[in-house]
């Protein structure tokens, strides 16, 4: 598919065509992405293929890149994260449907709705997200201003008395 990103895909009609769509999304343009990203600066990258398999059902493949900058965890200072993911999803218009999926593959609940691209982008980049980011290499901030020399924070109240 060239040209415009659409805003919405119709999943059931983009397998039947065996539709190819690929492009890119500023972080910006990503709320919940946004929301974990310590600055603005980024982008996700995506390509994803339509398909049915052997057995009628639609299915998304594909993969994501790209980077974002999050809040190291241990200094607290930016730090940037390269993404990458596989997207495997099966297309099911509802949950009793889930029990048919292939252990290779995630649900993609359409509700017989077409899905917005970049919420299917967005929530592949989510995943590919680290549970802690961390600098390689970086030491905590240090925030003792009590003068407190022993590492022990309640040494302060031991000389109070």
């Amino acid at each position: 598919m060239s040209g415009a990103l659409p805003q919405f895909i119709d999943v059931e009609r983009f397998a039947a065509k065996r539709e190819r769509i690929e492009g890119v999304f500023a972080v910006t343009s990503l709320d919940r992405l946004m929301q974990m990203a310590a600055t603005p600066d980024g982008e996700v990258g995506f390509a994803l293929a339509f398909f049915r398999d052997d057995q009628g059902r639609s299915r998304v493949t594909g993969a994501i890149q790209g980077s974002v900058m999050l809040t190291c965890q241990r200094c607290l200072q930016p730090v940037r994260h390269e993404l990458a993911g596989s997207v495997e999803l099966m297309a099911l218009a509802d949950e009793s449907a889930l029990s048919d999926l292939p252990g290779d593959v995630e649900p993609l609940l359409t509700e017989g709705q077409p899905v917005r691209l970049a919420d299917l982008v967005e929530d592949e980049a989510l995943l590919a997200l680290p549970i802690v980011a961390l600098h390689p290499q970086c030491s905590p901030p240090s925030h003792d201003k009590s003068g407190n020399e022993d590492g022990n924070p309640f040494a302060v109240l031991k000389r109070k008395e």
